[in-house]
């Protein structure tokens, strides 16, 4: 019995010792079972189904003392690598935020890690392609030691075709494919593992696959834009010119019109687009055609040769003859002063700069020659003029490319200095010029030289100012030609001279009986100008964004809508119409809507006592008496001519009052969503590079535009299509609400102007800015009825039956519909995108500013 008991304790002992041993290659094998990493990569969408989602997830254990713990406790970033994606298209592509959570119950306990990061690639709806390549080992090297060796690699895509799998695979399903990867130590070498993804897309949001407008729709965009300019410009020139020459003038207004598209797609993209250069320490200069840069050329021709054209027609507005031969020579020899500046400054042309303006000269001569010989009598007296013309359009090459404009420099010289004064003063003296026309009598010499001195200042003292400081106290940054680049303060100073001398000259036109042949095309002119000064400083850069050339152009023909050709002469019916004039035709126009409505009730009431105790010749008698008075025309017809002289005058105030009146109540109307725009949008082609205070200028006068809106009511009252002031609110609403719609849909739905392109903030921002339009414009009509009504010394209830439901619903239902679908438009916009946040787990993407108009976002 000892023995065996005995020989049952050895046993036991023995047992143990192997259950023992036994144990730790099992717990061995556990934990390296539990340091094994595991990258999972998931291809989904984002939440608005715009872009495509790549989301890597890392979940590994690290020992308490090893490398790879410490590195994430000091940087504060894991490890999660070892892939890499492409797209078989270009793609705008961005990373998310990397999340990170380490789990350890004690300072000598393994640390769990899990991490992820995400990849958004904005793609193209169609047919797109994924490559996923695997290279754990790659990765490994360059990572901290302690990280697992053995990993598990899984990449799952639901509803992806998976096709070319490269490398052993662990386990397959028809959306998810999986590898076990080791690392280089082992002894064989790593295997390359690879999967392509390919899949038909359908986005629910705009792609956005460009990264900045293409140089042709640069160039389209700027030339619509010029296009609804030159429209009213050119009914402009044709009230002015008169009926003589309106057959000629559309001939001549052509030749710049040809000459600007061989400009603009005829020669090489750097004689008009210069791409701008991003200097980097370690490579050479990048061109970045991010960025739209306009050359010298073009910045002469606007400041430069359009007005000296101006220039000449206003002085044949003035002697009814083409320029004089001093005014052709200045005009012609100017642009030569660049080159003795260029040869002081110590650059010489070479033999092409001499080239240019020989041939240029020979071939203007050639024409004057022909024009004055065989050209007939026109011909003759506008030789020498079409010869000027031609020459300065050769010259503009030959000057925008001298190193004196166009060298790049920031900082100026005496001589460069001398050569922008030298081609800034037509601007001055055409401006100038018109000060005659718009104040009616002659200007002194002494006031045209003390306001030419002035506008020159305006134009040229902050280039001038900043290259002294520049040169005092080193600054740069500046611009340093009004030329080139995105510089808009001189456009801007034009375009406000020019808006107040057209004010002017209709304040001063705006008598009762002076009709004014340009009233008319002035009103259009000032109405495209509003839409311009909504985008804030009319600069280059605003007007190659092609919802803003959309706009101006829209202006443009919608003007003619808004103010028919011709209504200058049917209107100055109305503008004669003093106070006591008004009173008896709105006590007409109430008795004869009496009379029509008394007539319909009376029909309706007579059909029973008609066919009972009513004779016909009662039934007859009263008829005729309750017929709308008037001899032309049919009952209908006579009313509404009643109606439209009741309500279509001014009620005997001048124009310029009304105009004036019509600007204040517009802005106060206006006043609530000006004033967001104001302090909390900014300025449309604003950066942090934009000098002399243009963004707030651009602002300012964003926030003033509602008051040219409210000027073309009031002063062109009588000549707006519409019999009544409701219906000419309308027909003003109708040509701003899509002007203003199309400024906004760029820089909401279209990458190239925004980083965050959304049909939904498109669709919130167009439902307020639609309600904030109508509204001050159907309270505009109200209240102008209201006030004809008070000078007619009649109650409003009179003038409206407020009793009658169509009478109430359609001015103040439009209010309050307008008001109504801004509202839940608003609210309808913050509940989607509510609903449509990621997940509290899933990592949200950068937040990132929208993109200033004309600059790309980075790649």
């Amino acid at each position: 019995m000892a023995w065996t008991r005995a020989l049952g304790g050895c046993a036991g002992v023995l047992l143990s010792l192997l259950c023992l041993t036994g144990a730790a290659p099992a717990d061995g094998g556990g934990e390296n079972r539990e340091r094994a990493g595991k990258l999972a990569i998931e291809v989904a969408w984002n939440a608005s189904r715009d872009e495509v989602v790549i989301r890597g997830r890392c979940t590994y254990t690290l020992a308490p003392d090893s490398e790879a713990l410490a590195a994430l406790r000091e940087e504060g970033t894991a490890f999660c690598g070892g892939y890499s994606l492409s797209l078989s298209e270009l793609t705008d592509a961005r990373l998310g935020n990397p999340t990170t959570r380490v789990r350890q119950e004690s300072p000598r306990s393994p640390a769990r890690v899990e991490t992820g990061i995400a990849t958004y690639e904005s793609i193209v709806p169609g047919s797109v392609t994924l490559f996923i390549d695997i290279d754990m080992a790659r990765a490994l090297e360059h990572g901290p030691a302690g990280l697992p060796g053995d990993w598990t690699v899984e990449v799952k895509a639901p509803r992806w075709s998976f096709t070319g799998i490269r490398g052993p695979v662990e386990s397959q399903s028809p959306d998810t494919v999986t590898w076990k990867v080791t690392s280089a130590s082992q002894v064989e070498p790593a295997v390359t593992r690879s999967v392509r993804l390919s899949r038909e897309l359908e986005t629910t949001e705009p792609f956005t696959l460009r990264w900045w407008p293409l140089r042709l729709e640069r160039i389209t965009a700027f030339g619509v834009a010029a296009c609804g300019i030159g429209v009213v410009a050119a009914l402009l020139v044709a009230r002015l010119v008169g009926p003589a020459v309106r057959g000629r003038w559309w001939t001549a207004a052509m030749v710049p019109a040809v000459i600007a598209c061989l400009l603009a797609f005829g020669v090489p993209e750097p004689v008009l687009f210069h791409p701008a250069t991003i200097p980097s320490d370690d490579t050479p200069d990048i061109a970045f055609v991010g960025d739209w840069e306009p050359s010298a050329v073009l910045g002469l021709w606007l400041w430069y040769v359009l007005p000296v054209a101006g220039w000449w027609f206003s002085h044949r507005l003035a002697t009814g003859g083409p320029p004089s031969g001093r005014m052709l020579a200045a005009s012609g020899a100017t642009p030569l002063l660049l080159l003795p500046a260029m040869m002081a400054n110590g650059a010489t042309p070479n033999l092409t700069g001499w080239i240019l303006p020989a041939v240029t000269g020979a071939l203007a001569i050639t024409v004057a020659l022909v024009l004055r010989h065989g050209g007939g009598r026109v011909g003759r007296r506008w030789a020498a003029t079409a010869g000027t013309l031609l020459w300065l359009t050769g010259l503009v090459h030959w000057a925008g490319h001298s190193p004196v404009l166009d060298d790049g420099d920031v900082t100026w010289t005496v001589h460069e200095t001398a050569a922008v004064l030298a081609c800034t003063w037509p601007p001055v003296v055409w401006l100038t010029s018109l000060l005659g026309p718009v104040l009616g009598h002659t200007v002194r010499p002494l006031d045209r030289a003390l306001s030419g001195i002035f506008l020159w200042t305006l134009l040229t003292g902050p280039f001038l100012a900043s290259a002294v400081a520049e040169r005092i106290f080193g600054d740069q940054g500046l611009p340093a030609s009004p030329f080139t680049g995105y510089v808009g303060l001189p456009l801007c100073v034009m375009a406000f001279c020019g808006v107040a001398l057209q004010l002017v000259y209709l304040l001063r036109r705006g008598g009762l009986r002076d009709r004014g042949r340009a009233i008319e095309p002035v009103g259009r002119v000032l109405l495209v100008c509003a839409v311009l000064m909504a985008l804030g400083y009319p600069s280059l850069r605003t007007l190659i964004i092609w919802g803003v050339a959309l706009a101006v152009l829209w202006a443009a023909l919608g003007s003619w809508l808004l103010i028919p050709v011709g209504s200058g002469v049917t209107a100055a019916k109305f503008r004669r119409v003093e106070r006591r004039a008004h009173a008896p035709f709105m006590n007409r126009w109430v008795r004869t809507q009496l009379l029509w409505d008394t007539r319909a009730d009376f029909q309706r009431a007579a059909r029973s006592t008609l066919a009972e105790d009513m004779p016909v010749t009662d039934f007859d008698d009263r008829w005729r008496k309750l017929d709308v008075p008037g001899r032309c025309g049919d009952p209908a017809t006579r009313l509404a001519r009643a109606k439209r002289f009741a309500l279509g005058t001014s009620a005997g105030a001048p124009p310029g009052k009304e105009g004036l009146r019509g600007a204040l109540l517009m802005q106060l109307l206006a006043l609530p969503w000006a004033t967001y725009q104001l302090l909390f949008t900014e300025a449309v082609g604003h950066d942090g590079s934009t000098p002399f205070a243009l963004g707030q200028i651009s602002k300012l006068l964003r926030f003033a535009h509602w008051a040219l809106y409210g000027f073309v009511f009031g002063y062109f009252y009588a000549l707006l299509r519409g019999s009544t002031p409701i219906a000419k609110a309308a027909m003003l609403m109708a040509v701003v609400l899509p002007a203003e719609l199309l400024v906004v849909i760029p820089l909401t739905a279209d990458v190239a102007y925004t980083v965050n392109p959304s049909w939904n903030d498109t669709a919130v921002t167009c439902g307020v800015l639609a309600g904030q339009i109508l509204v001050p414009c159907m309270v505009l009509g109200l209240v102008w009825e209201w006030r004809l009504a008070q000078a007619a010394a009649l109650k409003w209830s009179q003038v409206r039956n407020f009793r009658r439901l169509s009478s109430v619903t359609v001015p103040l239902g439009t209010v309050l519909v307008a008001a109504a679908t801004a509202f839940a438009t608003v609210v309808a916009g913050a509940w989607a995108q509510q609903e449509l946040q990621p997940p509290p787990g899933a990592p949200s993407p950068t937040q990132s500013a929208p993109a200033q108009p004309g600059l790309a976002p980075a790649p």
